[in-house]
């Protein structure tokens, strides 16, 4: 409260308080008009807010690119999903709802990538890696290759049903999860075998191999040694289980 000076004031009519959007607001309970009150004091009602805080403008989000897409069939060839390559890189999965898509796969049955070919070469090796571009450029290279959608972390035994009986070969990438994924899916499938790819960089997966200058037959050749090494240690855990019985 204070003296208004619109008026010969001698009991400090004047209110002067804080709204809540930080300006001020002026009553005279003599009955001065604000115009009044404003005029007396040198001031216009703008002086009365509080500055306007200059706000910069949001950036616009970087633009989303689809640089591959990868589907997802049953037995029949029926498209069950999609995962998505995008540009900033990450993935996205979705699946037919009838009318598009839909962004959540929910109980959907999950497959391992490119089962239709898995299912019409029942004879020949299986290569399992973590990205559909490394199943991708191995085919490439006129080998049977598959994966898993979501990464080294969603792996599930039923993939281990569509994998039954057959030779597995599988295609850690060089990291940590990569590894832990290699032998998770090793304990599901009986006739696997895991093949670490030498030079790989720190992250580096089958594609940076190839893209190095590895071989269908060089990947053989690994494969061989990594079975022979599996015999070797199987055989003297043998003999060591021997000793100790007798």
């Amino acid at each position: 409260m204070c003296v208004c000076p619109a008026h010969k004031d001698d009991k400090r009519s004047l209110q002067i308080t804080g709204g809540d959007t930080g300006a001020l607001l002026l009553k005279c309970f003599a009955g001065c008009k604000l115009d009044d009150v404003l005029s007396a004091l040198g001031i216009t009602m703008r002086d009365l807010f509080a500055p306007s805080v200059e706000r910069k403008p949001t950036p616009a989000p970087a633009p989303v690119k689809v640089v591959a897409q990868y589907d997802y069939f049953d037995e029949a060839g029926v498209l069950l999903y999609q995962v998505q390559r995008l540009d900033p890189k990450s993935f996205r999965q979705r699946k037919p709802d009838g009318t598009g898509w839909s962004y959540k796969l929910g109980d959907v049955r999950r497959v391992l990538y490119r089962l239709p070919e898995l299912l019409a070469a029942p004879g020949r090796p299986v290569l399992l890696v973590e990205g559909e571009k490394d199943v991708d450029n191995l085919r490439k290279l006129g080998l049977l290759a598959t994966t898993i959608a979501g990464g080294a972390g969603a792996w599930r035994p039923e993939y281990a049903d569509s994998l039954s009986g057959r030779t597995v070969i599988i295609l850690p990438d060089n990291d940590e999860p990569g590894r832990q994924f290699a032998m998770q899916a090793s304990t599901w499938l009986l006739r696997s075998l895991i093949v670490v790819l030498p030079g790989l960089p720190e992250k580096g997966d089958a594609s940076d191999w190839i893209a190095a200058g590895g071989t269908a037959r060089q990947l053989g050749e690994l494969a061989r040694a990594a079975a022979r090494a599996k015999i070797r240690n199987a055989e003297e855990i043998a003999a060591a289980l021997g000793k100790a019985a007798a």
